[in-house]
């Protein structure tokens, strides 16, 4: 079955269109730079890959699927008109596992050796000791593609590793016990690292608040990887300034950019890089292979890869 696809991304590989036609023999493929150019083009469209803004979606006859230019969408993403409607909308996660865990290692890695005070003294003076990490208990929150891959490598390193998951239901390799989020707060306290790599959907955005902090132990350490809005920032701050939390590696906050006043800068416990988990990965190339697979995929009326529950946010 031949189709017709839209690319909306600013960033769309000028040889996709080309390769979507040599993967889908008849298939009609047009990019665009800017959205607002493709008013005509969406009316018959099939499908469309990247963003479709609400005033594009609402001239669309025939859409049937959406190939968005992310994993991660979170619910600014969504519409109302889009989740109520029929049309499929698929992600490109898996694209990144290796770097979000190496990333998320890394900064467990920088408290356990003592980074967060060690590197700022700049003078030859001993201080903490070091963490002794197959004594240590580390909790993955979100054990799909990442957190999975975070799961291996800490396990690798002698730690015993929980996992909490709403729909992984066998323990990936590493992970000693698997738990369904509905118990984070009973078992949350175990755990001396917490590392969230979940998505932002209704039920995480916010999760980590003033009572899910009061219930880790005292002195543990916190890593966000994943998207800031699963955090209450303020909360965030006074676990951090009472004591209750260690430490924090973060990678994303809310807001972003951080601003300039936050009292999060000036934490000399607190590790921030400006979400970039996922430099440096190759990620393009897998993005090609996804949108291609899915192509024929759909052209043939074969199961999508990928596909995000809408309602959930992925």
């Amino acid at each position: 079955m031949s189709f017709k696809i839209v690319l909306l991304a600013p960033d769309v590989d000028e040889s996709w269109p080309q390769k979507i036609r040599q993967a889908v023999p008849g298939a009609a493929a047009k990019a665009f730079r800017d959205p607002n150019d493709a008013l005509v083009d969406i009316e018959d469209a099939d499908a469309a890959y990247g963003t479709v803004p609400p005033e594009l979606f609402a001239r669309a006859k025939k859409l049937r699927w959406i190939c968005a230019a992310r994993a991660g969408l979170g619910g600014d993403w969504f519409y109302d008109a889009l989740v109520k409607s029929d049309v499929v909308v698929t992600n490109m996660r898996g694209s990144y596992n290796e770097h979000l865990s190496a990333h998320a290692v890394a900064f467990l890695l920088a408290f356990a050796r003592r980074f967060e005070h060690y590197l700022p003294q700049k003078q030859w003076k001993r201080g903490p000791e070091m963490i002794d990490l197959p004594t240590q208990t580390v909790l993955i929150v979100g054990v799909g593609g990442a957190g999975s891959e975070a799961a291996t490598l800490c396990a690798a390193l002698g730690m015993k590793v929980l996992g909490a998951d709403p729909r992984v239901t066998n323990p990936p390799t590493g992970v000693a016990e698997l738990f369904t989020p509905d118990r984070l707060g009973e078992r949350i306290g175990e755990a001396d690292f917490v590392i969230v790599t979940t998505p932002e959907t209704p039920e995480t955005r916010g999760m980590f608040d003033s009572r899910l902090f009061s219930k880790m132990k005292r002195g543990s350490y916190f890593i966000n990887i994943s998207r800031g809005g699963c955090v209450v920032t303020e909360d965030l701050i006074a676990a951090l300034r009472s004591g209750q939390l260690a430490g924090a590696g973060l990678d994303v906050v809310a807001p972003e950019p951080l601003p300039p006043d936050s009292p999060l800068w000036t934490m000399p416990n607190v590790l921030i890089t400006p979400h970039v988990a996922i430099s440096g990965a190759p990620y393009r190339q897998k993005w090609e292979e996804i949108l291609l697979e899915n192509c024929r995929r759909f052209a043939n009326n074969e199961p999508l890869l990928n596909v995000v529950d809408k309602e959930k946010w992925y």
